[in-house]
């Protein structure tokens, strides 16, 4: 049961991949989703799985196979990283992908001719397999998924495949090697929870950079300015909207985070519900927008994140939301009142924040 679910896993991973490729054609999606069929693929050379499935061809045909499927694999990944870390224009980052491609199935090859051993045939392509896995996962973790999602699973799961395959030719003969076929199959899941999150979070860049505003930390008083603001960002599709107002009932072209318990979760293709004390994910995900050419956010609900999480919680929030986008050039607007506040309270947010008059 546990081989049929790791086929089927495998499969649905890569379709979900192919998904978001179709759907924002990034190009290095393109490659992750080729390194995740060819993943697919080598489930058909493992002895266990194809005995589930009633197969029984020749285990020695299987290793060659096997082996060249790990390298093809391992070169897609390290290309797709340095493709996302902007290393593959780089010299030594198409040197690396250049050495990888010529080596890897020059050692399958000798292997095969000087008729090693299984064992010291699978010893380079896995240990190659887990060095890209570890590198993809790295990559995509620090430019593209970031940490405090639900597609941060992806990458996680990536890694630590990857330590599982760089132990192969000390684990495999040993007394552990069920059991780490258990916990990859753990990993496995991981990074198909992780890539259903991602291949479904659409990040959209802006349809128009400038939205007419000075950069900077701003509040304004007035409701009516928050229409002005709304009305900019959806004829420029440029801006992030974090309230408390129920986004169903208008089709927003930009962004729209909306402060609720009631639900959570994406509710149309730019409104997002999240919950009031998830305050650490919020921030990450205007940061993601931030990096896609966002460059305007407008906060009209602080009093609320006030009142579920505190006012040192959320004075903190507002202050890390205030340095991210500052260290993007952008505008940061807050709509809200000093009578919301006690005056020790207001003296504090006033410090961070100039007023803008917006009418």
């Amino acid at each position: 049961m546990l081989e049929i679910l790791n086929v089927v896993v495998r499969l649905f991973t890569w379709g979900f991949s192919l998904y978001r490729w179709l759907k924002k054609r990034e190009e290095f999606m393109l490659l992750l989703s080729i390194a995740l069929w060819i993943d697919f693929l080598a489930a058909f050379t493992q002895q266990p799985i194809l005995t589930c499935l009633g197969l029984s061809p020749d285990a020695t045909a299987l290793m060659p196979l096997l082996s060249m499927f790990a390298v093809i694999e391992a070169v897609l990944l390290i290309t797709t990283s340095f493709f996302v870390l902007e290393r593959l224009k780089m010299f030594w980052g198409a040197l690396t992908v250049a050495i990888s491609s010529l080596l890897g199935p020059a050692y399958i090859l000798a292997g095969v001719l000087l008729n090693v051993s299984p064992t010291v045939l699978m010893a380079f392509p896995l240990l190659f397999l887990g060095i890209a896995l570890m590198l993809a996962g790295y990559a995509l973790v620090k430019e593209e998924v970031g940490t405090k999602n639900i597609a941060t699973l992806f990458p996680l799961g990536l890694f630590l495949l990857g330590i599982i395959n760089v132990t192969y030719p000390i684990t495999i003969r040993t007394s552990v090697a069920p059991y780490l076929y258990g916990l990859g199959a753990v990993f496995r899941a991981m990074v198909f929870v992780g890539m259903v999150g991602y291949a479904l979070f659409h990040v959209v860049p802006p349809k128009s950079i400038s939205v007419n505003l000075p950069p900077g930390a701003f509040y304004v008083e007035s409701r009516r300015a928050l229409k002005i603001l709304i009305d900019k960002m959806q004829q420029s599709g440029n801006g992030v909207l974090i309230t408390r107002s129920s986004p169903q009932k208008m089709a927003f072209t930009f962004p729209v985070f909306w402060i609720t318990r009631i639900i959570s979760g994406r509710i149309s293709e730019n409104a997002m519900a999240i919950s009031p004390t998830d305050i650490g994910i919020l921030l990450d995900l205007v940061k993601r927008h931030l990096e896609k050419g966002h460059s305007l956010v407008v906060v009209d609900s602080f009093e609320y994140l006030v009142v579920e999480n505190g006012f040192e919680s959320a004075l903190k929030f507002l202050l890390s939301l205030k340095d991210i986008v500052m260290n993007f050039n952008g505008t940061l607007i807050v709509i809200t009142s000093p009578s919301l506040y006690s005056e020790k309270q207001w003296g504090m947010i006033s410090r961070e924040l100039e007023k803008l008059k917006l009418e």
